[in-house]
């Protein structure tokens, strides 16, 4: 009965804490991907915020008449290949510049017009679409043209066929009006969510989740196996007093 006694509380122990490492190697990994987008995106609004004045100081006029008259002229290749540099030089997965009109947001420059190959390539006047982007985005983006942020990031990450990534924005200014929005893909596939040092939550969570669920059946079995041989006492010693009774 002891010894009964003693299984049951280091199951019990065992259930406890594989039940709390589970626990930890779901939600810390959650609670550091938020930590590092925030990261990820405080750093790149630094050097967002930098090209967009230098474009809005220098690139003024050429980006007005571009977005008045969308074509592939000397100076859109200029601007589209000082984004590449761009790209290049911070890391970035992409560098694009996207303004809003009557009908909606459409792509003024992007930095793969360098690379046009790149099927990620968005011709100058097509249509910003957020069904990848997604919500967050189109409500960054409306936030910087209505005067209610001077720049942004989302703090969601985003899926696509290459991984994922965050939007940072930064509006390019003609005097006091915003005159288009400077957007940066930032990738978050090499930042290790689920690893810190040589531990991989992954595999703590899966590990843990299994020994939670075997020693919650070892349990079971080990109380359900008592009340059988408790059962089958009971009926034996009831025995000899029912015969005792038939004399």
């Amino acid at each position: 009965m002891l010894k009964t006694k003693n299984m049951t509380l280091i199951l019990i122990g065992i259930m406890l804490f594989s039940l709390l490492l589970t626990i930890v190697g779901i939600t810390l990994p959650i609670s550091r991907k938020s930590d590092k987008i925030q990261e990820a995106g405080s750093q790149s609004m630094l050097s967002s915020d930098a090209i967009a004045i230098a474009m809005g100081h220098y690139s003024a006029t050429s980006l007005r008449l571009l977005q008045e008259y969308p074509s592939e002229s000397a100076a859109y290749r200029s601007l589209c290949g000082l984004l590449e540099r761009m790209r290049e030089h911070y890391g970035f997965q992409d560098v694009y510049t996207v303004t809003r009109n009557n009908m909606g947001y459409f792509y003024v420059l992007d930095s793969q017009y360098v690379q046009s190959e790149i099927k990620g390539y968005h011709s100058i006047g097509s249509d910003f679409s957020f069904d990848l982007y997604g919500k967050e985005v189109k409500q960054l983006l409306d936030d910087i043209y209505d005067g209610n942020s001077t720049g942004g990031f989302v703090q969601k990450a985003i899926q696509s066929e290459d991984g994922t990534f965050i939007v940072v924005a930064a509006p390019v200014m003609d005097g006091d009006k915003v005159l288009t929005v400077l957007c940066m893909d930032i990738s978050l596939n090499d930042i290790q969510f689920h690893k810190l040092w040589f531990i991989n939550f992954n595999y703590v969570s899966w590990i843990c989740g299994a020994l939670f669920v075997l020693s919650a059946g070892a349990l079971f079995y080990l109380h359900y196996h008592g009340n059988q041989k408790r059962r089958k006492a009971k009926g034996v010693a009831e025995s000899p007093v029912e015969d005792e009774a038939g004399k």
